[in-house]
């Protein structure tokens, strides 16, 4: 059984043991062979480390995102706080008097807010639009209303920062997966010149040894690189 799928993270795993072990326990069995395996060996080396460029620039911008939205956590939770104060203004007037929904659309309540700065910001703008109707019922509207716009314009910045974070976080996914695309063509053909080696020094059911995913069963997920493998080169 062999790995069906090996993923961005098993690239760094694969690729470092399989050149490494090309250059210690295959070059120099058939000389003839040597040029095309230190060319493989250095084929897989490179795409190893394009992956792991594009795995990086992917993580980093994950970090970011999530740092720049934890940094401004204050904001988010003193809005989302003016909103649970909005709602129990609104539960002060007279029965009937103000429809809840008006303000907050999905139920009525303040808890039917999303968690993300996108949902808060969206409602937040649109309370502030629905009391600075001219006959608006809310009480206070105009001191409600310049808070509720003072809070949307704190967030402001703080939902473009996150949604810029996010869009390019997406057009570096497709980067992560076809730098995983070379690296694939770049390792599946260094199997075909190991196993044309091996069979000439009559060794070839040690593939595995040389290319571990061959080793690991289907579906699994590999976190670290092989220990029990022999020290000692292939020899004839």
């Amino acid at each position: 059984m062999a790995d069906r799928f090996i993923d961005q993270d098993e690239t760094q795993i694969y690729g470092p043991h399989t050149s490494k072990h090309i250059r210690t326990w295959l070059i120099g069995l058939v000389k003839q062979y040597d040029p095309a395996l230190e060319y493989v060996a250095n084929q897989i080396d490179a795409s190893t480390a394009a992956v792991k460029v594009a795995i990086d620039a992917a993580r980093a911008k994950d970090a970011e995102r999530r740092k720049g939205t934890l940094g401004k956590a204050p904001l988010l939770k003193a809005a989302k706080k003016l909103l649970g104060q909005f709602s129990l203004h609104l539960a002060v007037h007279d029965q009937g008097a103000v429809d809840r929904k008006v303000f907050f659309t999905k139920d009525g309540t303040a808890t039917s807010v999303g968690a993300a700065v996108q949902e808060v910001l969206l409602v937040v703008k649109h309370i502030a639009t629905m009391l600075a109707e001219p006959k608006s019922p809310v009480r206070d509207a105009a001191h409600w209303k310049a808070r509720f716009e003072a809070t949307a314009k704190a967030l402001a910045p703080m939902a473009a920062a996150v949604e810029d974070a996010r869009v390019e976080r997406r057009s570096l996914t497709p980067e992560v997966e076809a730098a995983r695309q070379v690296w694939l063509k770049v390792y599946c053909s260094a199997k075909p010149l190991v196993e044309s080696l091996l069979r000439q020094v009559g060794r070839v059911e040690q593939m595995s040894l040389v290319f571990h995913d061959l080793a690991v069963p289907a579906g699994a997920k590999v976190k670290a690189p092989p220990t029990d493998a022999p020290a000692a080169p292939l020899t004839r």
